[in-house]
């Protein structure tokens, strides 16, 4: 039998108002970073296998109302992230196309950012910056994700550049940023996307 207990409810209709909270102050620039982390040791990782076509990343994506998800391989390794923005961009016809495949055959695996590409900061350096930190380091790196690793080296965590324009009410625009010659070559010769 269950421990559990009933608790003691009353219908709705006897219930008034809504309450808001009035103390609870908007979110700043100067506020802690941490209030804009997803921290994965009281919230699961939205995780995605690296070989889901894209399409059906798309519906998980939309049914569940998330933008962005960790991908990961078979063996659960964190490979990379996807957006949907990159779902919905034009890097998927292109990797179709780098394949020889349909648009219909394009993985998650195959328009990701992959971990290599990722950068992430020690979480005790997190728990004493602020939100305008964060975002400047985003900027510097030109990524849209920034991960948050413990003292084991383990992925504790991560920051969206999403999220923090929804915290903070206000556009959050990231522009990717090319860290090597090859990134520059294939821009203009490829006509790649920088993720």
């Amino acid at each position: 039998m269950s421990s559990f207990k009933t608790l003691t409810s009353i219908p709705l209709s006897q219930v008034q108002t809504l309450r808001v909270n009035d103390v609870v102050e908007p979110l700043q620039l100067e506020s802690p970073a941490t209030f804009v982390m997803t921290d994965f040791s009281r919230r699961s990782p939205r995780i995605i296998e690296l070989d889901t076509s894209v399409d059906e990343a798309l519906r998980i994506m939309d049914k569940i109302h998330v933008r962005s998800k960790l991908v990961i391989d078979k063996n659960l390794n964190l490979v990379g992230i996807v957006n949907l923005s990159d779902l919905l961009s034009r890097k998927v016809l292109m990797a179709a196309n780098l394949k020889g495949v349909k648009r219909t055959d394009v993985s998650v695996g195959d328009v990701m950012v992959k971990i290599s590409e990722l950068h992430a900061v020690r979480l005790s350096k997190i728990q004493c910056s602020n939100i305008g930190d964060v975002l400047a380091t985003m900027r510097a790196l030109g990524e849209q994700h920034l991960l948050v690793y413990d003292n084991d080296k383990n992925i504790r965590g991560a920051i969206s550049a999403a999220d923090i324009g929804r915290a903070l009410q206000i556009p959050v625009d990231i522009n990717a940023t090319a860290h090597s010659f090859k990134d520059i070559f294939n821009v203009i010769h490829e006509h790649y996307e920088l993720s």
